[in-house]
Order: C-alpha cells, then structure tokens, then sequence
C-alpha cells in the first residue's frame, strides 16, 4: 500500500508538470496579449515553480515519513526477535543442564570403554608386530628363492642358447665335411686327369717347339724361294733362254706345293700351339684352385679337430656338472626337468605371493582398525575432558539447585501448614493419589532401566570373554602357523585361508556385539533422555505452576487463594505428564525442562 501511494504522488506531479509545461506554448501561440500578460505569465510561472518545489518537499516528506515508520517496524521486529532469542537461550540453558546430568553417566561408561580399548591396543599391536615380523620372513624367503629362480633361468637360458648354437654349427660343419669330401674326390680325379693331360701337353709341346723350329726354316726357305721366284720372274725371259732349267720346273712346282703344304701344316700347328697355350693357362687358374682348396681343406681339418675338442669338452661336461649329458637328447631331457622345476617353484612362489597378500591386507586392516581406534580414544579423551569440565559446573550448578529446592521445600512445608486440612481434604488426597501413581510409574521405569543396564553389562561381559577367547585362538592359531611354516609351504598357505576365514567370522562376531552395545547405549541414553531418576532421593515440582504465587496472583483472599492454589496442583501435574508425553525421544534437548 506504501508503495502504491508513493507511486500515485509520482505520477499526480508528473501530470501537474506537463500541465504547466504546456501552458507557455499556449500563451505564445495567441498575439494578442500585451506586457501585462507577460508580467502575469511570469508571475504565474514563479508561481508554479514554487507549487512543484512544495510538491517536492511534500513527496520527500512522505517517503521521510514513511521510512521513520519503517525503521519502527524493523526496531519492533528486532526487539520482539531479541525477546525470542533470549528465551531460546534460556531453554537451551536448562537442556543444556539436563544433558549434562546425563553427560556424567556417559562419562563412567567412557573410561571403562576406554580401558577396554586401550587394552585391545597393546593386544593388538602386539599381534600387528609378530604378523610384520612373519611377513618380513616370508618376504626374505621369497626374494631367496626370487634370486634363486633368476639364476636357474639364465642358466638354462644360456645352455639352450649354447645347445641351439652348436648344433646348428654341427649341422653346417658335417654338410661342409660331406660337400667337401664329395669336392675333394672330384677334384682328385680331375687331378689325375689334369696330370695326365699334362703330360700329353708338355709332349705335344714338345713336338710343336720342333715342329716350330722347322716351319720357321721352312718359311725362311719360302722367302727365299719367292724372292728366287721373284728373281725368276723377272727374269723369265733368261729362264726360257735357258732350256737346261726349264727342265727342272717342274721340279720346282713340285716343291712349291709341298712347301706350301708344308707352310698350311705349319699354319695349322700355330693354331693347335696357340689353342694349347690357352689350355695350359686354364690347367694352371685349375691348378692355383686346387691349392686353394688344400688349403681350405687344411683349415677344415684344423675347423674339424676344434669341433672335436668341442665335442669331448661336450661329452665331458656331464662329468663336469653331474649331469648325465653325453647328447642333446640327454640336454633336452635335463633342460625339460628343469622346466618342471621352474614351474614348481613359480607355484610356490605364487601360493608364498598369494599367502604374503592376504597378510599385507589383514595388516591393512588392522591398521586401518588401529587407526580408527585412536581417532575414537583421542575423541573419547576429548569427551571426558569436555564432560570433566561440564560435571564442575553441574556440581555448582546441583549445589544451587539443592538450596533453591530447600528453599522451595520449606514454603511448601508452610504452606501445607497454613492451610486445613478439614478443608481442603479432596484436593490434598488426589494430590497424594497422583504423586503414588507418580512414585509407581518411576519405580517401574527405574526397575526396566536396572533391567537393561544389567543386561547390557551381561552383554558387555560375554563380548569381553568372546573378544579373549578370539584373542588366544589367534594367539594359538599364530603360533601354529609359525611352526607349520617353518615344515612345509603348502600347509602354511591352508592354514593362512583358514587363520584368514577365522579372523573374518571373529571380526563379524565383534561388529555384531558392537552394534548391540551401541543399540543399548542408544537405548540407555533415550531411557535418560525421558527422565531417569531416584524418586527416593529427589522431588519433582514445578515452580511454574506453584499453588502459592497461582493463588496470590488470582485472588488476594486467604480463603480462595488457597482454594486455587489447591485445585491447581494436578492441573499442573497433568501439565507436566501431557508434556513429557508429548515430549520427542530424539532431541535430547527438550527433554527435562520441568527436573529441577
């Protein structure tokens, strides 16, 4: 609504502006008017002015206003917030009192948990120092037979490289052997074929040299014989002059025919001369080859005597190592065992690695249990110190509260002496029926409260003699698994699983048991919660509803004061109940408001 005023006075001086802002427009418009009316104009324009300035001041003396009502409002609403802060603080004030009457029990049950806990501790870090020192065994004894296997590994990784190595040289020096003996027996024959052809040669040569000697006079007689012929050309004339030669012509023809027969042979051996020179040069390249290969025989045969060392450094190699090794055969034999042997110990490393796991997550979990443990005792600690300071002030706080109820019991005394009992006989005997129904109700629930806190002490006892009991069969169980380990590594994994399965169902038993007694501690401090006390020892009252001050207030008269007063106390009584009924169990804080 404010703000629906303030924006109508916003738009009543717009409107007034634009009004006034159009009206110049008017007046200059019309030629008519004269001085005067400008005067007027001026003077109306002054005027307006001023009436927009005072609808300024108006608005702001209305927004003035209306903010000073607005911070009343929030002074108000402050103040009444204050007032509700103020009694939530005193409500918590008597909670907080309440919880700390329930804190002081707490705070026995604490220290007894506590030394429990504690004593689990050394128990604990004990079993954790002889698992570390079983598991630094364990580990020793692997990398023993870690090294152990490596070393095998490489040696019969080296053997098997060595046996693939030699018996691929034998193979290739018994195909060289064979395809040198095969070589070397062609190369024989050929040889003595070589030799033999040899011979035929050097005779032949032989025969050529002189048959060369006589072609070389046979060609010198042929010069000659032409040049004579040339001779006898020219000079034919002379020889036909001369009839005594003429008769040896023929003669000389038959000669010339068997000069140039001679001279054609002749030509012949040149060729079969210079065809046997070739031949003896590839008999001699044949020959440097075969003294190539004697001495690569040589070097075979010198190959062949290292192989034979080779082999006896073989066959001699059983007798060196203990192995019975005289073939590959017997080497891939050995080789196969230790395969075997290998594998078996690659099981027991992997049961000793499978067996060494389970125990680093057992210590995992202890730790991680160990760890929770301490974080529970340092806020346990935390607690008590907490509790240790609260129990002070609720001492002091109980010693005020012993004087006021003193206090409180001797104006009820007098005023239950003032008053006759002729008079006001039914109000006092419902007040005594009420206070025995009372009494009847504490008993009972003091009696269920006894029965519980008995049997969560049974409880807490049997958890106590079932975590000793677990505690020496792990002892036990440790103790046998240490000697069993130290006989046979198998056993030692089966006793693992079963140690392992055992310490599941006693870990799962005590979470069991924990869960109980923290179900019955829950219960127990719901039971306090409501409102656990000696109805020997204290008196509940109310000072709120006291028949006296009710009686006072109402009526200044003795006699209907004490009336009132006395009508008012099982109205205040069924007051109390209906609110402790009513009361919530699960905030703690409510509870106990009218325990003084």
């Amino acid at each position: 609504m404010e703000d629906l005023s303030e924006d109508t006075m916003v738009f009543n001086t717009l409107k007034s502006f634009k009004s006034f802002m159009s009206r110049p427009e008017r007046i200059h418009s019309q030629p008519t008017y004269g001085a005067s009316d400008l005067g007027k104009l001026y003077t109306h324009k002054m005027e307006m002015e001023e009436a927009v300035k005072r609808v300024h001041s108006h608005t702001s003396l209305l927004q003035l206003s209306q903010e000073k009502q607005q911070m009343e409002l929030s002074h108000k609403r402050a103040r009444i917030e204050l007032e509700k802060e103020a009694q939530c603080n005193a409500r918590d004030l008597q909670r907080e009192v309440d919880k700390n009457q329930e804190l002081q029990l707490r705070i026995g049950r604490l220290e007894e948990r506590e030394a429990e806990t504690g004593r689990s501790f050394a128990e604990r870090e004990e079993s954790m120092q002889q698992l570390r020192k079983r598991i630094q065994e364990l580990q020793k004894q692997l990398e023993d037979k870690d090294s152990t296997l490596t070393h095998a590994n490489e040696t019969v990784t080296s053997l098997k490289d060595e046996v693939r190595d030699l018996n691929h040289q034998l193979q290739t020096h018994q195909s060289r052997i064979n395809t040198l003996t095969l070589d070397k027996d062609s190369l024989q024959e050929q040889l003595d074929l070589q030799h033999k052809k040899f011979k035929d040669v050097s005779q032949q040569l032989q025969t050529i040299q002189s048959s060369q000697t006589a072609n070389e006079e046979s060609q010198l007689k042929i010069r000659e014989l032409e040049r004579q012929l040339a001779l006898q050309e020219g000079d034919s004339v002379i020889v036909r002059s001369m009839k005594s030669e003429v008769a040896r012509v023929p003669d000389l023809e038959r000669e010339l025919k068997r000069l140039r027969e001679e001279s054609a042979f002749l030509r012949e051996t040149h060729e079969n001369s210079s065809l046997l020179k070739e031949e003896v040069e590839g008999l001699r390249k044949k020959v440097e080859r075969m003294e190539q290969i004697r001495e690569d025989l040589l070097n075979m045969e010198l190959q062949k005597e290292k192989l034979q060392t080779k082999l006896q450094a073989w066959e001699n190699l059983g007798q060196n190592t203990g192995l019975n090794i005289r073939k590959p055969e017997d080497l891939s034999r050995e080789v196969i065992d230790i395969q075997q042997r290998e594998l078996s110990l690659k099981q027991q490393n992997y049961t000793l690695t499978s067996s060494v796991r389970g125990a680093e997550r057992s210590c995992a979990e202890l730790r991680a249990e160990l760890t929770a443990l301490k974080s529970k005792s340092l806020e346990d600690h935390k607690r008590r110190d907490t509790h240790d300071a609260l129990v002070r002030r609720l001492q002091k706080r109980v010693l005020l509260l012993t004087k006021e109820r003193d206090g409180m019991r001797a104006i009820l005394e007098s005023y239950d002496s003032e008053l006759a009992s002729s008079e006001y006989s039914p109000q006092l005997t419902r007040r005594l029926k009420e206070a025995e129904e009372l009494l009847q109700r504490v008993q009972a629930h003091s009696a269920d409260m006894e029965a519980q806190i008995s049997k969560a002490q049974e409880d807490a006892a049997t958890f106590k003699l079932q975590a000793q009991t677990a505690e020496m069969e792990l002892e036990v169980l440790k103790k046998q698994q240490a000697s069993a380990t130290e006989g046979n590594t198998a056993a030692t994994s089966e006793e693992m699983q079963a140690l392992r399965l055992k310490v599941e169902e006693l870990e799962s038993e005590r979470q069991r048991l924990e869960e109980q007694n923290n179900v019955l501690e829950m219960r127990l401090e719901r039971h306090n919660l409501q409102g656990d006390y000696d109805p020997v020892r204290t008196k509940v009252v109310h000072l709120r509803f006291n028949p006296t001050s009710v009686a006072k207030q109402t009526a200044p008269g003795g006699g209907g004061a004490a009336e009132g007063g006395a009508t008012e106390t099982p109205r205040a009584h069924s007051l109390w109940r209906h609110g402790n009924h009513r009361r919530p169990p699960q905030h703690p804080a409510h509870t106990g408001s009218a325990r003084e």
